[in-house]
């Protein structure tokens, strides 16, 4: 204590107090230090809890009455001997005698209890109080030690302990038991299940079957319950074990949101899923717990749900170097819960009310595990609900980023399993892709939504058939149509399927390719998707990858509305030979390589038509990559292309066949209508040259000559006359090109409409920018495109495009740009005007 105290002193006898008393220099003072002095002495000795007065080493110098009362030894006992040997004995703790010590060689006041010794031999617990009292001078000079008898305390806490222990060892005995019977009956019932299942495979009456039915319904009820049985007993015995290892959080959702997504849509529910796109993925923790209190929250929510939606959601909350905290959320439309019974439903065998186990069933156990678990992984669970308007479950959980994390993973990788491996480059040509989304249900449009603007396609919401016919009809109209159209299957008024019924027959919509989603697995609506020319059939919830990987392929495809109309009106096809549209009987292995996409379109759909097995890769590099991996019976190579020209690629592919002793022939396919052109190709290693526009005729011809080892030097352009020529260009001599096939056609003037405007705008604005390369290669498609037309004055004006972009003739190439524009925009008129009117 640095507060000066009560010097005290006490005398031995009044004489000595007499010869003092004469030393004070004032009469008043002494005496009133002696009326201090008295007084004190008198509270301190009458106290009821023990004090002692020991000098600075620990040495007794003073008791009062209460501890000779506390520990059976008199005053002069206790003087003269150190605390320690006093009153401490063998049961005495010796941290706590440790500690005391420490504090009387260092000084500080000291509170704690001690088993102390009687002078008969007993013992008590006492709270012990050290307390030091320095001089003027701040120097230790004696200690104050208060004691307050606590054994009753101690008793009592004691006891407390002994019956928690108790307890706790007596429920892990009703546990451990508990789930040793579990196991004892599961093995039957096992056996029951198992034979009643191979019973019901066998030939049996209608009443026998019926029978066996309700003993397998009952049976897989009671394993229910007995499963539920030993997971709480599990966790109550202590024998639950949390793992920690890695795994994928979007495979975890989606495999427990597809075990359940058939219970939800027997009840006409729609079961959504919402995975934020830049969460991260590959995490480390217990994967299988996850899904068991996923499993039990989405499956409560679909049994007191009978009409509306359930949305599981997955949030991050916080992320450091090494961890991540999810919060997950389900969400259902069912019958909420009374304010007053939201904590009580986390209680084991307890539901809403007494009723709901009989109107619903079920052990009123789900909920206890899972908020078992929950606080197992360290996490938190709650839940907010409304009585009548539905409930919300959320959990939380602390996870540690996996070993595998790759950080650098770009937006396109995202959520993709290790089964699931897409290119980027085919993601990447999902940019600017327009889709039309047409979903009832508003969650389901948000969460495609975000998935497809994160693969960066641009997408319209529609809420159902009139909405989504409204905006077809829009965008036919305007310069760019849809590439895809997602479609629901199971809408209100008019479904999925007549929906795409309505546009197959409206000929005026371009529609672009369908795909399909259904919130039910219907037998036949895989067959109906094949039959009407869907080329892709989903059962939600849809995870990301699964969606990334349907429309990656669908749209690889190319086959368009206009494609699938075949299937359904077989009559508006006429070609000019017959056996075009049949299948070769022996289909060759060919490598088509042009970077333009209208053209790799158009001569894989007519060289499929064939039946031959086609592999379209955009540039020379991938051409001579492809030529090394396999073999192919004909190439088809563009000549100009950015990167790798179609010659170079040629010459690498001569190069590396000499080491091998193969020779697989190449097509040149080129617009290129110069002198020297065909030379050009023939030197550079290729085997033949057509020139574009490309007829289906001859393309069908000199690849079937050359692929059964014939040789032929090329196919020259036959431009024949027809009725439907105009006076600047023939849609008839397009139409002939295709072999007659008028959806073929169709699809190139899709192509025309959407990309005419864009290399338009490319052109002008390289002008613009200074960048020749980029004018010559957006003339050259042009010149590709406006020849299958016979337009003669659009395709010179392209061609002298494309020389003064080579020549670095930019003013030149600006005079004439503006003379085409006016050419296209006429063309590009009247070949929509065409496509309305068939």
């Amino acid at each position: 204590m640095n507060k000066k105290a009560f010097q005290i002193r006490l005398p031995e006898s009044a004489s000595q107090v007499r010869s003092e008393q004469s030393d004070f220099r004032g009469d008043e003072q002494a005496a009133a230090d002696r009326d201090d002095l008295e007084t004190l002495s008198l509270v301190v000795s009458r106290a009821s809890n023990a004090i002692l007065i020991m000098d600075a080493s620990g040495v007794i110098q003073w008791t009062n009455d209460a501890f000779s009362k506390l520990s059976g030894y008199e005053p002069a006992e206790a003087v003269g001997c150190m605390l320690n040997d006093l009153v401490f004995g063998p049961s005495t703790d010796a941290n706590t005698r440790q500690q005391i010590n420490k504090t009387l060689v260092a000084g500080g006041e000291l509170t704690t209890d001690v088993l102390q010794y009687r002078c008969d031999g007993t013992t008590l617990w006492v709270e012990c109080k050290l307390i030091p009292v320095n001089d003027d001078n701040g120097k230790l000079s004696r200690w104050i030690v208060i004691e307050s008898d606590v054994t009753r305390r101690r008793q009592t806490e004691e006891a407390l302990v002994a019956a928690k222990k108790s307890a706790e060892a007596s429920s892990r005995s009703k546990s451990e038991f508990l789930a040793n019977m579990s196991h004892e009956i599961r093995t039957p019932l096992n056996a029951i299940l198992g034979m009643t299942e191979l019973a019901l495979t066998t030939e049996l009456s209608r009443e026998q079957r019926d029978y066996i039915q309700t003993v397998k319904t009952s049976a897989d009820a009671l394993l229910d319950l007995l499963n539920d049985v030993l997971d709480i007993t599990k966790i109550e015995a202590g024998k639950m074990e949390i793992e920690e290892v890695d795994f994928n959080l979007a495979e975890v959702v989606r495999e427990t949101t597809k075990a359940l997504a058939v219970r939800a849509h027997e009840k006409g529910l729609e079961l959504a899923v919402h995975m934020p796109m830049t969460i991260p993925h590959e995490l480390s923790g217990d994967p299988t717990r996850i899904r068991q209190v996923l499993f039990n929250l989405i499956g409560n929510a679909i049994k007191f749900t009978s009409a509306g939606e359930i949305v599981v959601d997955v949030q991050e909350q916080w992320q450091t170097e090494d961890e991540v905290c999810m919060q997950f959320s389900v969400s259902d439309t069912g019958i909420g819960i009374p304010k007053q019974r939201l904590q009580k439903i986390f209680d084991a065998f307890t539901q809403v009310d007494s009723s709901m186990a009989r109107r619903f069933g079920g052990s009123g156990l789900g909920l206890t595990i899972t908020s078992k678990l929950v606080r197992l992984m360290n996490g938190r669970l709650w839940v907010q609900s409304s009585e009548g308007k539905g409930s919300s479950f959320y959990f939380t959980l602390t996870l540690g980023l996996a070993s595998t994390q790759d950080r650098s993973l770009d937006k396109h990788r995202w959520p993709l399993t290790s089964q699931e491996q897409i290119s980027d480059l085919a993601v990447e040509n999902l940019e600017g892709k327009r889709v039309l989304i047409v979903d009832d249900n508003a969650t389901n449009r948000k969460i495609l939504n975000e998935m497809l603007g994160h693969w960066g396609l641009k997408t319209t919401l529609c809420d159902g058939a009139a909405a989504a016919l409204k905006e077809l009809e829009s965008a036919s109209r305007g310069e760019v149509a849809f590439d895809l159209v997602i479609l629901d299957a199971m809408m209100p008024v008019v479904d999925g399927f007549q929906l795409a019924e309505m546009m197959q027959q409206r000929p005026d919509l371009q529609a672009g390719t369908v795909m399909m989603l259904s919130s039910a697995d219907r037998p036949n609506s895989t067959n109906r998707c094949k039959q009407m020319g869907i080329e892709s059939y989903l059962v939600k919830p849809v995870s990301a990858s699964a969606l990334l990987e349907a429309i990656v392929n669908t749209l690889a495809t190319g086959t368009h509305a206009s494609a699938r109309a075949e299937s359904a009106h077989a009559d508006c096809v006429s070609p000019r030979d017959p056996q075009f549209l049949q299948a070769v009987e022996k289909p060759l292995r060919i490598l088509l390589v042009d970077d333009h996409e209208p053209n790799r379109k158009l001569v894989e759909s007519i060289l499929k038509r064939r039946g031959h097995d086609v592999r379209s890769e955009c540039d020379g590099e991938a051409a001579i990559s492809a030529c090394q991996s396999e073999s192919f019976d004909v190439v088809l190579m563009d000549v100009q292309m950015p990167g790798r020209d179609g010659l170079s690629a040629t010459q690498a592919i001569r190069e590396n066949e000499a080491n091998t002793g193969q020779h697989s022939p190449i097509i040149a396919l080129t617009a290129h209508a110069l002198k020297g052109d065909r030379e050009k190709c023939l030197a550079a290693g290729m085997d033949s040259y057509l020139a574009k526009p490309i007829h289906a005729a001859d393309l069908v011809s000199l690849v079937e000559q050359l692929g059964r080892g014939e040789t032929k030097a090329s196919c020259e352009d036959t431009r024949l006359s027809t009725s439907q020529r105009c006076d600047a260009f023939s849609i008839g001599s397009a139409l002939e090109r295709m072999g007659g096939e008028l959806d073929l056609l169709k699809e190139h003037i899709g192509y025309v409409i959407n990309d005419m405007p864009q290399l338009m705008q490319m052109m002008t604005d390289a002008i613009e920018q200074s960048e020749p390369r980029r004018l010559e290669i957006a003339a050259h498609r042009m010149k590709s495109l406006v020849s299958s037309y016979d337009h003669a004055e659009a395709r010179e004006l392209a061609q002298q495009i494309e020389q003064d972009a080579k020549q670095g003739r930019i003013e030149e190439a600006r005079d004439r740009i503006e003379a085409l524009c006016p050419l296209v925009e006429t063309f590009t008129l009247a070949v929509d005007e065409y496509l309305q009117a068939n």
